[in-house]
């Protein structure tokens, strides 16, 4: 059982949270299968988790729990940690992950390279990272993932990502998913923030059949800040799973959750998005808006935004805009020679070409450029010169 939302709405609506059924074949891929690229400088750790040494990694896990209970003790928080994607699904992750970072950003250090993350999936093994970064007071870092299986198979990728982020520190992450064929995602963050912290996270969900994304902030300290920009294309028959908690406890904290996505042929999306201003949270504003573009007849939609409120002097906002191209639009394209289906692929290219343009690197531009041609065989023909 993966993200389920806090406050659970009527059962027969079949949007409390998702059922994942993980392959059986899924074993352990080779550690070389997640990479990780740390810039020089800042202090790190990483285990690795083999069939010929199952216990290798538990005394670096003891080590990375008691450091994390460790600073949110020292930064003041006694609460329960909590990740997007809910304790059972996150256990599950944890307890299979091929390898493992931990980050440790001093304080006031400006990290300029971004860390890179790559999970490549195998055929019938569960390729799983799990991220740990603790940033210091101040301190500014970025993270890059990208989950990708250009051959198909059937197996279990993605990455779970734990961030404390200190006094005014600053963190980023940036994560794009390209799966090919019937591999399953799942992609966890949950995240803790003291007063002046920002975390920004930009998604983009291209790939796999069924994938399942679950994000969890604590904005615990005082004008702590959170910016979610995520963007989706569903084609086939794949199924897309969001799952968005924001705690704002700290006073004048603000959150902003921002989703834009296209559904074709006969895919099924459904976003849970909660904003949860806490007693306390005194001139906090959340704000989520999602919007939607069915272009075929066949797809499947749900949103649910959400906000709970225990405080009087906070701002809270949710909406979704959702519908289907508009039928002027249809005939004026196929007035110009352009069928039903070209006309619809149309939509669907400016998604990939979107997500091509801001990639982080040519390695994900590429994999972004194969997965368009996968999803729309002729009808998507990058301008790879005017792009590069």
């Amino acid at each position: 059982r993966v993200n389920q939302m806090p406050a659970l709405t009527w059962h027969r609506l079949k949007m409390n949270w998702a059922d994942v059924v993980i392959p059986a074949a899924s074993g352990v891929p080779a550690p070389a299968s997640i990479s990780f690229d740390v810039p020089e400088g800042v202090g790190l750790g990483w285990f690795e988790r083999t069939i010929e040494s199952d216990d290798h990694h538990e005394e670096g896990d003891v080590a990375l729990v008691g450091l994390f209970d460790k600073v949110l003790e020292q930064i003041g928080n006694r609460g329960e940690w909590e990740d997007g994607i809910g304790a059972e699904g996150s256990g599950w992750m944890h307890a299979q992950s091929t390898r493992r970072l931990f980050v440790r950003v001093p304080d006031d250090m400006v990290v300029e390279q971004p860390i890179v993350v790559r999970v490549n999936a195998e055929d019938g093994a569960a390729a799983v990272a799990s991220i740990g970064i603790v940033a210091g007071a101040r301190s500014r870092v970025k993270l890059h993932v990208s989950v990708d299986g250009a051959r198909n198979g059937v197996g279990v990728a993605g990455s779970s990502i734990r961030v404390i982020a200190a006094d005014g520190a600053r963190v980023e992450i940036d994560s794009v998913q390209t799966l090919a064929g019937d591999f399953k995602h799942l992609d966890n963050i949950g995240a803790f923030l003291d007063d002046d912290a920002r975390l920004t996270i930009s998604q983009t969900v291209l790939g796999a059949a069924e994938s399942y994304t679950g994000v969890a902030v604590d904005l615990a300290g005082n004008a702590s800040d959170c910016k979610v920009d995520t963007r989706y294309l569903g084609h086939g028959s794949r199924v897309i799973d969001f799952n968005y908690v924001m705690r704002q406890r700290g006073r004048n904290s603000t959150c902003e959750l921002a989703a834009n996505g296209v559904l074709m042929d006969t895919s099924a999306k459904t976003l849970r998005g909660t904003i949860d201003l806490v007693h306390g949270c005194s001139g906090s504003v959340g704000n989520e808006q999602e919007t939607v573009l069915l272009v075929s007849e066949g797809v499947k939609n749900k949103t649910i935004p959400i906000i709970l409120c225990d405080e009087d002097d906070v701002q809270g906002a949710h909406g979704a805009t959702i519908g289907h191209v508009n039928p002027e639009q249809l005939h004026y394209l196929r007035s110009r020679g352009l069928s039903t289906e070209l006309s619809e692929a149309l939509f669907a290219t400016a998604a990939f070409d979107y997500a091509a343009n801001r990639a982080f690197d040519q390695g994900v531009r590429e994999a972004i450029w194969r997965t368009g041609r996968h999803a729309l065989g002729a009808a998507y023909d990058p301008q790879r010169e005017g792009e590069e």
